[in-house]
């Protein structure tokens, strides 16, 4: 991880080393002597950046909620903000989030994506694995499925295919429904939510589907409201890609059907369900002793995944309660880099609960 530099005020200063590091995220936790202590996380793990003195926390938060636009003043609700990483050598927007906590405000910033998009052989995915998914997103319609934990890639996945697919297929309008959008897609119309004004996912699906689109990307399947529409979108010739928070892909049905979705209904419009994870590999460079250059003897992540297409067999076996069968399997893909020394055991036990 990069040195910070001291010789700036302390929000720059914790900014440019998140984004020198490529983080995905910076918190400043507040503690019970008043300090901020800044946390950046990277490859996906939280790491300590360094601490602003009490003395220095009050002008800290209210020159990152000003960056914001956000009044400084508010210190008891929730807040939600966007400042430009510019500044920061941070190309984009970054979001802010503050809320009230018994030590004091907590801010949160989400980075932007940075680096290029990789393509889908890039992702680091079996090949077997690849090939599926671009068939899937190749259909007419149907409802696929991406999901796993927070931060486990489902949206890298999702716009690294939606970008070829849009350069492949121009003859298909592709629509996304974001919160937020945080990367633009060439040739693919985005659409950014806002629940503070009644344009939920939902309200955005609805608004969608009167745009004449061949392919629907729900960003999330948050409330059973938004799991019947994309229901209702898949059966009625579009095809709808979305993610949904399970661990494996066998977990998906009973997620859904959990959510009020009708089984009767789910099993004819489900087309496929990938389950990713992201697991940090061991550092090349130091044989896993751990360097300046990574984190504990880690540095750098691939996926691992789990992949189910549904053909009309084991859309019958899922109607009866069955898992449907998988063309990759993340727990193998996992043995295989541990049996290569790229992956160590705990940490798949720290990503794959196991």
């Amino acid at each position: 991880m990069p040195p910070v530099d001291d010789r700036r005020p302390p929000v720059e200063r914790f900014l440019v080393a998140a984004g020198a590091a490529g983080a995905s995220d910076l918190a400043f936790d507040p503690q019970d002597d008043g300090s901020l202590l800044a946390m950046a996380r990277i490859d996906g793990v939280r790491a300590p950046l360094g601490r602003i003195p009490a003395g220095e926390a009050a002008g800290a938060i209210a020159r990152l909620k000003g960056l914001a636009a956000l009044p400084a003043y508010i210190t008891d609700e929730a807040q939600d903000g966007r400042l430009d990483g510019a500044p920061f050598a941070i190309p984009g927007d970054l979001r802010l989030a503050a809320i009230p906590t018994v030590r004091g405000q907590r801010l949160a910033l989400r980075l932007p994506a940075l680096g290029a998009l990789p393509t889908p052989d890039g992702l680091g995915l079996p090949a077997a694995i690849v090939t599926g998914l671009r068939a899937l997103l190749r259909r007419a319609d149907g409802l696929v499925i991406v999901s796993g934990p927070t931060g486990s890639g489902k949206t890298t996945t999702i716009h690294s295919l939606l970008v070829e697919l849009a350069r492949d297929r121009p003859d298909r309008q592709v629509l996304t429904i974001e919160d937020p959008v945080e990367r633009r897609l060439p040739g693919v119309v985005q659409v950014e939510t806002a629940g503070h004004r009644g344009f939920d996912h939902q309200a955005a699906l609805a608004a969608a589907l009167r745009q004449d689109p061949d392919v629907i990307v729900v960003g999330e399947v948050r409330d059973p409201a938004t799991a019947a529409a994309c229901l209702r979108a898949a059966l009625t010739g579009h095809l709808v890609v979305t993610t949904l928070h399970a661990g494996r892909a066998a977990e998906v049905v009973p997620r859904l059907v959990e959510m009020g979705c009708d089984l009767d209904l789910l099993t004819p419009a489900l087309a496929g369900v990938l389950a990713q994870r992201l697991v940090r590999l061991v550092h090349a460079a130091c044989a896993g002793a751990g360097c300046s250059e990574c984190q504990g003897g880690l540095r750098g992540r691939r996926a691992v995944a789990d992949l189910a297409v549904l053909d009309a067999a084991a859309r019958a076996g899922v109607r009866a309660g069955m898992p449907p069968p998988l063309i990759g399997d993340l727990d193998a893909q996992a043995a295989a880099l541990m049996g290569e020394g790229r992956l160590t055991a705990g940490e798949w036990r720290r990503v794959g609960g196991v």
